[in-house]
C-alpha cells in the first residue's frame, strides 16, 4: 500500500465555531476546503484535519498530536488566545507536550521531542537534526 495523504475527522456540534476555534489555533482566516455542507477541512503539517458536524460530537471525543518545533511558544500563543490549555508536561529524554480541548471535548495535543542530549526540550528547537 503507498499512501498518498492522511485525513483525520475530528466531529463536532457546532461548525461554524469550530472553524472559529481551529481558525485561532491553526491561524488561518477560512478552512482550506468546505466539500459539502457540514464539513471544513484545515491542511496543517502534511495531513487535513477535517471538521464533521455531529449532533452526538461530545459522545465520541478524539485526541490529535501535533509536532511543533516550541512547545512552549504555543502554549503561550494558544493561552493568549482565551483558550483552556492544560500545563506543560514533561517525559525527561523524550517529550514535552500539553493538551487543549475544543468546543466539543476533542483533544488538540501539541509536543516538542527531547534534543540529541535527551533533555526535554524546554521550548527550544527540538527536532534540529534529529532523526525520528
Amino acid at each position: 500500500m503507498d499512501i498518498t495523504s492522511v485525513t483525520v475527522g475530528l466531529p463536532v456540534t457546532d461548525l461554524e465555531a469550530s472553524c472559529l476555534w481551529y481558525g485561532a489555533v491553526f491561524e488561518r482566516l477560512e478552512p482550506d476546503l468546505e466539500p459539502t455542507e457540514g464539513v471544513a477541512e484545515y491542511e496543517v503539517g502534511g495531513i487535513w484535519i477535517q471538521l464533521l458536524e455531529d449532533p452526538d460530537a461530545d459522545d465520541n471525543p478524539v485526541t490529535v498530536r501535533f509536532g511543533v518545533d516550541d512547545v512552549a511558544a504555543q502554549h503561550a500563543r494558544i493561552a493568549a488566545l482565551g483558550i483552556d490549555v492544560g500545563p506543560i508536561e514533561c517525559v525527561d529524554g523524550a517529550v514535552d507536550w500539553f493538551d487543549a480541548r475544543d468546543p466539543d471535548g476533542n483533544v488538540l495535543s501539541l509536543y516538542s521531542l527531547a534534543d540529541e542530549s535527551g533533555r526535554g526540550s524546554g521550548g527550544r528547537d527540538s527536532d534540529a537534526g534529529r532523526s525520528v
